[in-house]
């Protein structure tokens, strides 16, 4: 029962974020006043942003499993990869968001190495 509300809750969660990553991807400006994000205080909301990620990784290596560990690898490697992205096709500087993402990349090769080579990769 608590498995499949907890699932419930997460399939919620998947459509909710992927509402406003469509929205976001549409039209940012338009994403920003429907999220009711204002964009003077953006800086406040990375900070939020930032410890969020932190305690992701960090519950990441607590629990200590290869295949999330992987899963998260990919996603930190595409949050800095596309931020590079973003900032390099404006010509700003880009290298920590960029070498940010190619050292998620090293990490999610690894990981998915680890698990190929431990027989639990499926």
């Amino acid at each position: 029962m608590m498995g499949q509300l907890t699932y419930i809750a997460l399939a919620i969660t998947v459509m909710i974020t992927g509402y406003y990553a469509v929205i976001f991807i549409r039209d940012p400006e338009v994403a920003l006043e429907r999220a009711t994000h204002r964009r003077e205080l953006l800086p406040l909301v990375m900070t939020g942003r930032y410890i969020a990620l932190f305690l992701f990784a960090l519950g990441v290596m607590l629990l200590n499993d290869i295949k999330l560990s992987a899963f998260f690898f990919s996603v930190c490697a595409f949050i800095g990869l596309y931020d590079g992205w973003i900032y390099r096709s404006r010509n700003l500087p880009h290298f920590k968001h960029t070498i940010t993402g190619l050292l998620a990349l090293g990490a999610l090769g690894i990981s998915i190495l680890a698990l190929v080579t431990s027989g639990t990769a499926i």
